[in-house]
């Protein structure tokens, strides 16, 4: 069956051509595109920037193609990453923009067609990032005006917008955004970190969306519970792994347990591939 993967970061500058080989055999099992987000305007010095990363990823830095130009990705290399046979949808990774550079024209007109928010306006030690309170010095009240600038810009591009947030932290502030731009699709990955919240925000909001990247090995620890919430919600969930670009066999995991553990066909095809269609104008 085909599908998409709609979660997988690129912290490096160059084309997907790069590490094609590395991802052929997904392809060829059915593997028709991937959302890459973006990371731009970044520190120069590596221990500046992961202090905006989860801490999961710093063991995952030493390929000598990670940040290797010292100074974030080229915005017009977003015009080299799709396929004629493979579809990559780049998403602008908006966690080191600060006001100065939150003009999101120029990363448009270089290819960019999606938005993604890593919402840390706090230190967040459970995965391990410093916040922007400590890192920019700016308030959560200055860091909400910046994010809903930046959310406007997107959505009058006609950009879809993956949205993490710990709903548990910061539900109110995600329930405005969804409130106040209906009809302009909004994705919470990871199931927002609580699927009870996650699921009142699908029930009430119809731009509302979601997706289980991260969170492989809680499905496998709990599988019914977890495949119950996908198979109600399936209309309204992506697949996505939270891998990174060098790193496809974690994809191929990912689609394997779909695959085994989901037996309805229409429930898998909109997980794999209908509901990122629809969100990626595909």
């Amino acid at each position: 069956m085909d599908y998409f993967d709609g979660h997988v970061h690129f912290f490096w500058t160059g084309s997907f051509k790069s590490v094609r080989t590395k991802w052929q055999p997904l392809i060829d099992r059915g593997l028709r595109g991937i959302a890459v987000i973006i990371v731009v305007n970044n520190p120069d010095d590596i221990k500046n920037l992961l202090k905006l990363i989860p801490a999961t990823y710093h063991d995952r830095t030493g390929d000598p193609v990670f940040f290797n130009d010292g100074s974030g990705f080229k915005i017009s290399t977003a015009q080299n990453l799709n396929e004629d046979n493979f579809k990559v949808f780049p998403y602008l990774d908006s966690r080191f923009l600060e006001i100065k550079s939150a003009d999101l024209a120029p990363y448009r007109d270089n290819g960019f067609k999606g938005f993604k928010i890593l919402y840390v306006p706090e230190e967040d030690k459970e995965l391990g990032i410093t916040g922007w309170e400590k890192f920019f010095k700016r308030s959560v009240k200055e860091s909400e005006k910046l994010i809903i600038y930046m959310i406007e810009q997107a959505f009058s591009f006609g950009w879809p917008v993956i949205f993490h947030a710990d709903l548990r932290k910061y539900k109110d502030f995600v329930k405005e955004v969804l409130q106040a731009y209906p009809g302009h699709p909004v994705i919470i990955p990871h199931f927002g970190s609580s699927r009870k919240i996650m699921a009142e925000f699908m029930d009430k909001y119809d731009n509302c969306y979601t997706d289980f990247s991260s969170l492989l090995p809680f499905m496998k620890r709990d599988s019914k519970k977890y495949i119950d919430f996908i198979s109600t919600y399936n209309s309204r969930i992506l697949f996505g792994s939270d891998t990174v670009l060098d790193e496809p066999g974690l994809t191929a995991k990912y689609y394997d347990f779909i695959a085994k553990t989901i037996a309805d066909d229409k429930i898998c095809k909109n997980i794999l591939s209908d509901n990122y269609k629809l969100i990626h104008g595909y």
